[in-house]
């Protein structure tokens, strides 16, 4: 336990930032340049759910924590489905642009909150397979 609290105490802020630059540097330019029928191909990782499905929660669920909207039963499945849908309408590159915001600027948020919201940063760094 003594090595676990050791770890907390030498948790680098700047971490989750720089991940997240990282691979919004690596991935959104590939992403880019996909055709929009890719985008509605299934996504190997969330059954039932399109790679735009995937790409439109990871980018609410950053935003959310840029924005600190964390109402009651945020990222439930219910909360998910909600983000999903209100972005049914929105075309790829809207999708996108979201997604390169949130990558930018949720590195802080997440870093403040002293590791309950790394999960988040960890979930848009499992991209979905084209």
């Amino acid at each position: 336990m003594a090595d676990l609290h050791d770890l907390q105490e030498v948790r680098d802020p700047e971490l989750p930032g720089r991940l997240l630059r990282v691979e919004r540097d690596a991935l959104v330019p590939l992403l880019r340049a996909r055709p929009d029928a890719d985008f509605d191909l299934p996504a190997a990782a969330c059954p039932g759910w399109s790679v735009r499905d995937v790409l439109a929660h990871c980018s609410a669920a950053l935003m959310r924590v840029v924005e600190r909207r964390f109402e009651e039963g945020v990222f439930s499945p219910e909360s998910n489905d909600r983000d999903i849908a209100e972005r049914a309408e929105w075309t790829n590159a809207r999708v996108l642009d979201e997604l390169e915001r949130g990558m930018t600027e949720a590195g802080p948020a997440i870093a403040r909150a002293g590791g309950v919201l790394d999960v988040i940063a960890l979930g848009v760094g499992v991209p979905p397979r084209l």
